[in-house]
């Protein structure tokens, strides 16, 4: 199970560092970049940038990793967080714009204009402002951008540990059903020896050896898939088994064919519980009755046909057919979905399965 877990990871999270890697490249150089290419506009050609630009370039490139790895990390899972991340990045925003503030006015003295030196003190201040104003939003975005990108974060990674919890939950109740279906299927073959034993010794002798190669199968067989002409050969030595206990009372029509469908693989005992009861209630005694077992594979696609005959008796019963068929639909919704139908009737004294499963 762990290693089907860790297949299914692999890709998705080589995927998702690739994804955050080039992410960050690109915000990174908007960082720098966008500035330059603002600034630019309001020099001569030629005049070149103050490394003022960069200086606070850096201080937001540093704004976006507090938020990124320290703040957000901080804030997420406490109460209010929201409140507190908004504080908590309002302090340092001020912060920033202080320092970007202090960083302007320091290299003032730097940035060639198109203006002459003698400007009023209100054109300066109304370009001082507009200088602030692009640094507001610089800021702001710089933060709205770590927030953004780690709550993605969070939410890939909260969706990916979402899907291995169910992918785990499903082994497991998969493994559950097939560890009902196991002592369920001891039970009723074992109840088949025990009759037979006062009819046939012999015959009960070759039944406990065919029971041994039924049980290895079983038991053993701890694969998610099995090829589709396993499990036809299973039933078929089940059917076997069965047949020494009823002999030749009752007509047992049998096809199992794997026709184009030799390469595929299937669920392991999916089969096994609509046969059992088959021959449970199906054994009536009568003249007449009959038993047809039909597992048929053509075009990519499973197509099982199960019926036998019933006494009145036991109409209830067999309707609810005990766990075996709540198991075996159970199973076949979380292995197949879908792709796979089960359905059950009654047609006078006949009880029919039919089960089509698209591989």
């Amino acid at each position: 199970m762990n290693s089907e877990i860790n297949s299914y990871k692999q890709p998705s999270q080589t995927l998702q560092k690739w994804v955050k890697v080039v992410t960050h490249f690109l915000c990174l150089g908007i960082i720098f970049i966008l500035p330059e290419v603002l600034v630019s506009r309001s020099f001569p050609v030629g005049s070149g940038i103050p490394w003022g630009m960069y200086a606070k370039s850096l201080l937001f490139v540093a704004v976006f990793y507090i938020n990124y790895y320290i703040i957000i990390d901080y804030c997420l899972g406490r109460r209010r967080w929201v409140l507190r991340l908004t504080g908590l990045n309002v302090v340092i925003i001020i912060v920033t714009l202080l320092c970007a503030y202090f960083l302007m006015d320091m290299h003032s003295g730097e940035m060639p204009r198109r203006v002459p030196r003698h400007v009023d003190a209100h054109a300066d201040l109304l370009r001082r402002v507009s200088f602030l104003m692009r640094d507001v939003v610089m800021v702001i975005l710089t933060v709205a951008l770590s927030v953004a990108m780690k709550l993605s974060d969070y939410w890939v990674k909260l969706n990916r540990q979402r899907q291995e919890m169910e992918m785990v939950q499903h082994k497991e109740e998969l493994e559950s059903l097939k560890n009902q279906l196991n002592p369920h299927f001891l039970f009723n073959t074992l109840n088949s020896i025990y009759a037979l034993i006062a009819i046939s010794p012999d015959k009960a002798q070759q039944a406990v050896h065919e029971l041994s190669q039924l049980l290895r199968y079983v038991l053993y067989e701890n694969s998610p898939t099995v090829p589709i002409q396993d499990e036809l050969t299973f039933i078929d030595n089940y059917v076997k088994l069965m047949k020494l206990r009823i002999g030749d009372k009752m007509p047992i029509n049998v096809t199992l064919d794997s026709g184009d469908c030799n390469d595929c693989h299937i669920a392991p005992l999916l089969f096994i519980s609509p046969v059992e009861n088959a021959f449970k209630y199906g054994n009536t005694g009568r003249s007449g009755d009959s038993i047809d077992i039909s597992i048929v594979c053509r075009e990519g696609s499973i197509h099982c046909h199960i019926a036998n005959n019933f006494i009145d008796s036991e109409k209830r019963d067999i309707a609810s057919s005990g766990i075996g068929n709540v198991n075996l639909r159970r199973r076949l919704d979380l292995i197949y979905g879908n792709k796979a139908e089960m359905s059950t009737k009654i047609d006078g004294d006949r009880y029919i399965v039919d089960m089509i499963i698209t591989l």
